[in-house]
């Protein structure tokens, strides 16, 4: 049931909060360096990459949640082990893909600027 109602929520998060950060960031594109230097400062705060790195979990887990009903889908991983180890394990496998995309971006060329 969690898994359920996290893949239902991630998926809204995404939709409302990404597509709020897309407009701006692409509002910020079409206006100017200026603009997209706010749209910078914003995005580096504190605030800012709680949103981000709260968006990319949301991804994540949203996809793995996916994958596990594709699996479903298709007729496979009904039998109650194997289902429950799937539910528990998708939101686990978010969070370390979340993890490790972030360690990616912060080591990548000196970290977010």
């Amino acid at each position: 049931m969690l898994v359920s109602i996290l893949h239902r929520a991630t998926g809204d998060g995404m939709a409302l909060v990404g597509l709020v950060l897309l407009i701006w960031w692409l509002g910020a594109l079409a206006s100017g360096p200026e603009a997209y230097e706010t749209f910078l400062f914003f995005a580096g705060s504190p605030f800012g990459l709680v949103v981000l790195v709260g968006l990319t979990w949301a991804f994540f887990t949203h996809m793995m949640s996916g994958l596990r009903h594709f699996v479903l889908d298709i007729g496979a991983g009904y039998e109650l082990d194997t289902n429950r180890f799937w539910s528990i394990a998708s939101p686990i496998i978010a969070i370390v893909l979340t993890a490790a995309m972030w360690t990616f971006i912060v080591l990548r060329d000196g970290g977010i600027s």
